[in-house]
């Protein structure tokens, strides 16, 4: 019995290490960013221009916004705030692919 009671901590902390790890890259891309992107905010391409509109905020950072009236993914690597406004190192036309 003594045996169990050696060995179970160790077999617990073995089993949450990978569920730790996961949320830890799930939050990496999110955290990247001073502050997290809002449903509705206006999302902008790195000349300024108006891209769309944020209809969704993923749990990866990511997000999904509406350009163009098509529903479109923009990845969190390409989000960045500058000068308090979101926006997407991606173009329009780049934008329009991701689907």
């Amino acid at each position: 019995m003594r045996f169990h009671f050696v060995i179970a901590p160790f077999i617990l902390a073995a089993a949450t290490v990978p569920a730790v790890a996961a949320q830890a890259t799930d939050t990496s891309a999110a955290s990247a960013l001073p502050r997290a992107p809002v449903e509705g905010e206006v999302l902008r391409d790195a000349k300024a221009r108006i891209l769309g509109k944020v209809y969704k905020v993923q749990p990866s950072g990511g997000v999904l916004a509406i350009v163009n009236r098509q529903t479109v993914r923009i990845p969190a690597d390409t989000l960045s705030i500058v000068g308090g406004k979101l926006v997407t190192s991606l173009t329009k036309s780049e934008a329009l692919k991701q689907k």
